[in-house]
């Protein structure tokens, strides 16, 4: 697959579940089609699974196959998708060539693995540090920012739990800040 049809193609979504006796079995086998709130020639998202809360309970039959892209989960219009609060959030996120994503900090901890291509994570303390295919990423509330320097798509999966605030020593609550788009004129 060219990294062209990276940033626009969806990824196959396998979902087991469990019979009455407990056996288990696949619910669905499905592809997932991506959406692009940022605009198609910045950024796009497959959003694979969100719960409300955690624990999650097992023996509930799975949610409905994953929205498309008319139909995007939580996440208000025209921003990227995150973690319900007390929850969990798991999908994909394709990063165009030589483009970057503002600075945004979220109310959750991010577990993020590159599944190919590279992108620089800055921070804005200034640090900044390069991951690479198979590098994973644990963002604690972190303000950051993702810049993809090269000539190829990047695609990191991620799995978000909805986190409380980070409350500073002087009381002060970080907040959380997300990436939108002016309203199209």
């Amino acid at each position: 697959m060219s990294s062209t049809n990276l940033l626009t193609s969806g990824a196959r979504m396998v979902v087991t579940t469990h019979k009455e006796d407990g056996t288990s079995v696949l619910h669905s086998d499905r592809i997932v089609e991506a959406f692009s709130p940022l605009g198609p020639a910045q950024s796009s998202f497959v959003v694979f699974d969100s719960r409300p809360s955690v624990p999650v309970d097992n023996r509930e039959a799975p949610p409905a196959p994953a929205p498309t892209p008319q139909e995007a989960l939580p996440p208000p219009p025209r921003a990227p998708p995150r973690a319900p609060p007390g929850g969990v959030f798991f999908g994909v996120a394709n990063m165009a060539p030589r483009r970057s994503a503002p600075m945004h900090r979220t109310a959750s901890l991010d577990y993020g693995v590159v599944l190919s291509g590279e992108v620089v994570l800055g921070l804005d303390g200034g640090e900044e540090t390069t991951l690479r295919a198979g590098d994973v990423v644990v963002q604690q509330g972190a303000n950051h920012a993702w810049h993809n320097r090269t000539d190829d798509v990047c695609r990191i999966a991620f799995v978000c739990v909805g986190a409380e605030k980070i409350k500073l020593a002087n009381g002060e609550e970080l907040e959380e800040t997300v990436i939108k788009l002016p309203p199209p004129s």
